[in-house]
């Protein structure tokens, strides 16, 4: 009796490793100066800083359509570049890159071992009305930073004196946490040039948990043409 019982649970062990180890990654990202629209696996998303990775997929076949911002002679609109299947394939990941008129260029490979990143969260789909899907609690999936995790990210971005640096460094918190409209405020704050606080503004707009509040961070800017800008943008979200 014991020894079927062990039988068995070794049975199941190896089972659940060997469904456990099923993994794949897929990234996508364009050469063009404009974010994409996706519609990945039936659901909406907007990339971020022209790439973005979908980590820990079941392997298998998904749907994908791409958007891709173009000059035209009737006006500039997203265009549909590309529609139908990706197959992602068990322990690869796989990476698509649209290039500046909307050729793609695929690349394969195996997955590269990462100890580094504990806290890893996929990108979060929009709704029908452009916002983050929402959880059974009317709440976001991920909860604001907390007191020490912001002054953390403050102290950080506040420490990088070089601008353009700061911003680059943000890209990089923002991806992995969510912030309330005051602290954005308060980090929108950290930089001195206009042109960089605005895109500050505009790439923090997805990762607010109350965006209702967004447009008071307009109050920052002492240019109009800048605080229109980010109405603006906000309006078309």
């Amino acid at each position: 009796m014991k020894q079927l019982t062990l039988l068995l649970s070794c049975i199941i062990f190896l089972a659940i490793s060997s469904v456990a180890q099923d993994r794949s990654n897929f990234t996508l990202s364009t050469t063009g100066n404009s974010n994409l629209k996706i519609i990945y696996a039936g659901k909406k998303y907007s990339l971020q800083d022209r790439s973005q990775t979908f980590q820990n997929q079941n392997p298998g076949t998904y749907s994908l359509v791409i958007y891709q911002w173009q000059n035209r002679q009737a006006g500039a609109e997203y265009v549909k570049v590309y529609d139908g299947n990706i197959k992602l394939t068990n322990q690869k990941h796989l990476e698509l890159t649209v290039m500046r008129f909307g050729k793609t260029a695929w690349d394969e490979s195996d997955i590269a071992r990462d100890d580094w990143n504990e806290n890893y969260t996929n990108p979060r789909p929009n709704n029908e009305q452009g916002g983050v899907y929402k959880n059974n609690n009317n709440g976001y999936n991920q909860q604001p930073a907390d007191a020490t995790q912001y002054a953390n990210v403050k102290k950080a971005l506040s420490g990088e004196y070089n601008e353009e640096e700061r911003l680059n460094l943000a890209k990089v918190v923002l991806k992995n946490n969510w912030f309330t409209t005051v602290q954005l405020k308060e980090l929108a704050q950290t930089f001195y040039n206009e042109d960089k606080k605005l895109r500050f503004t505009k790439l923090a707009y997805d990762f607010c948990s109350d965006k209702g509040n967004y447009f008071t961070i307009a109050e920052i800017f002492y240019n109009s043409g800048y605080k229109k800008e980010l109405i603006d943008y906000l309006g078309s979200k």
